[in-house]
């Protein structure tokens, strides 16, 4: 019986440890291989889950939230406090401000109307006023002289703000991309659909943009900018040349300052804010 020889028993071992060590690279080579893969697969899904569902998937980070500036809401004197908090949370407490019946409607529009308010440093409260007043919440609306959507806008008169915005390099919400639609709005933009939710866009912007431009006009008087969206800035202006009233008896002003007053007096209640309408 013939026993190997030292020699050739390091030199199978020497294979084997080899042959071992080969193995071992060549999973975790797999390993590694799988990982740089994997990861780029995972951030993609990720990031989608992020852009499809921005109000539920943020990964523990501070969720964006409102900013208004006080001195720009100069309808009313009172506490801003009610915005704090998430997005989410600040629109559910303004759709509960209103009645019952129409706080699914509330809900359709209250992102897009906080967030052109924000962009154009205006009072919330006074947007959904004369929005209350002038389409009670619907957005199909249109009235027999021609005038549609949320804020009831003619058609001369969106031309020429539109035309003004332009002209100051405005960029429109509805001129943004759909993963910014996607981000900002989220289930609002799915429910809705793009086309529809561009133009309540458009329509809602350039009607808050022109609101603004009377309230400008009328030196952030809101009595008189809100009798000037119902009967014209000529017509207010020649009556206020002339000494006459504005606003006297005025039943569209009436119906803007109570629908107002509902808002702030619900806040009030729910809120321990004291406000004092300044309209």
């Amino acid at each position: 019986m013939k026993f190997p020889t030292t020699s050739s028993l390091l030199q199978q071992g020497k294979q084997l440890l080899t042959a071992l060590t080969h193995s071992i690279g060549q999973f975790i080579g797999h390993i590694y291989f799988y990982k740089v893969a994997y990861i780029p697969l995972l951030l993609f899904f990720v990031f989608t889950l992020r852009v499809l569902y921005p109000e539920t998937v943020h990964f523990g980070f501070k969720k964006p939230s409102y900013r208004f500036k006080t001195e720009s809401l100069g309808f009313f004197v009172g506490d801003m406090s009610f915005l704090e908090g998430s997005m989410e949370e600040a629109e559910q407490r303004m759709v509960e401000l209103f009645p019952k019946n129409l706080q699914k409607k509330v809900s359709k529009v209250i992102r897009p109307v906080l967030v052109l308010c924000e962009k154009h440093e205006l009072d919330p409260f006074w947007v959904l006023s004369v929005m209350w007043t002038e389409s009670h919440f619907k957005v199909e609306a249109r009235s027999h002289k021609g005038a549609t959507g949320l804020m009831q806008v003619m058609p001369e008169t969106f031309l020429e703000t539109l035309k003004i915005m332009k002209k100051k390099g405005i960029v429109l919400e509805a001129e943004k991309d759909e993963e910014y639609f996607r981000y900002k709005y989220g289930a609002l933009y799915y429910q809705t659909g793009h086309s529809k939710m561009v133009s309540k866009l458009r329509n809602l912007e350039v009607g808050i943009y022109y609101l603004k431009g009377l309230l400008r006009s009328f030196k952030n008087n809101h009595h008189h900018a809100t009798v000037a969206y119902n009967m014209g800035p000529y017509w207010t202006l020649s009556r206020l040349k002339n000494n006459l009233p504005v606003g006297k008896n005025n039943h569209y002003l009436n119906k803007v300052k109570k629908a107002y007053s509902h808002i702030t007096q619900e806040l009030s209640a729910n809120n321990n804010v004291t406000f004092i309408p300044n309209i």
